[in-house]
């Protein structure tokens, strides 16, 4: 259901929509957000979120029963949502001025978004420019958790399907540039489906991906794993060993290089 955008200016500078499920209705467009995207989910009654900058026409809706939140792009199209569930206002539309050129205003949600740095990333993305190859390895490591979140989800909510999209016969992976299995992830992600591309964020998602290679009948890939040794030692030889016998049991023929 496309939301029902009337009275909400949804400008270049709106990144983020909260959306009534139920009517497809647009409560509010906001250019940020604050206390969402927390290191650890934190439950009510304690979470409240800011919405920074509200795009707004007359007063937004108290509360909802099944909020769903939206990051838009500069175009005004979905890339991520995100299922709120009940969603309330934690102000009193009269300390709020009529007609107030863009207020920061606050709701109380159900959980937050237990992955720190997905709103500056989603920032990033929503700006229209595509991932480039690599991009996720010259954040730090503790970011790449943060990135695997946003390709994940960017990645089944434009419909796309756990499965290989990419036509190179070869997948490569640096294992030099990562030193976390989230960034192990984002590096097989990015060499099977391109820069933004996903191919799991654990063992069965990766099984669930090659086992939808193997239903539609994709020929399969090869895999070269370039300082495997190094992997191996940062990522622990049971892990490696495991996510190679994955590929082995899907006749992708691997290729490690020490060095």
């Amino acid at each position: 259901m496309s939301p029902k955008s009337e009275g909400i200016d949804d400008s270049q500078d709106v990144l983020y929509r909260l959306v009534d499920q139920e009517s497809g209705e647009v409560l509010l467009a906001a250019e940020d957000l604050r206390g969402y995207f927390m290191e650890e989910e934190r439950e009510p009654p304690e979470t409240t979120v800011t919405f920074v900058r509200v795009h707004r026409v007359g007063r937004a809706r108290r509360k909802t029963e099944e909020a769903e939140l939206q990051v838009v792009d500069r175009q005004g199209g979905t890339i991520g949502v995100y299922y709120l569930g009940r969603v309330f206002a934690a102000f009193r539309h009269e300390l709020v001025p009529s007609g107030a050129d863009r207020p920061d205003l606050d709701y109380s949600f159900g959980h937050t978004c237990e992955y720190p740095r997905a709103g500056e990333i989603w920032r990033k993305w929503a700006a229209g420019r595509p991932a480039e190859r690599g991009e996720w390895a010259r954040y730090p490591s503790d970011w790449h958790e943060s990135w695997l979140h946003v390709v994940q989800t960017a990645w089944f909510d434009s419909g796309r399907r756990a499965t290989r999209y990419e036509t190179d016969g070869t997948a490569v992976i640096d294992g030099s540039g990562f030193t976390t299995r989230d960034g192990f992830y984002c590096a097989l992600g990015e060499a099977v489906n391109g820069p933004g591309g996903y191919f799991g964020s654990n063992r069965d998602a990766i099984i669930d991906c090659l086992r939808t290679m193997r239903r539609d009948g994709a020929v399969p890939f090869r895999l070269v794993w370039h300082s495997f040794a190094a992997s191996r030692e940062v990522l622990g030889s049971d892990f490696t060993e495991s996510v190679l016998s994955l590929f082995e049991r899907a006749a992708v023929e691997t290729e490690l290089s020490p060095g």
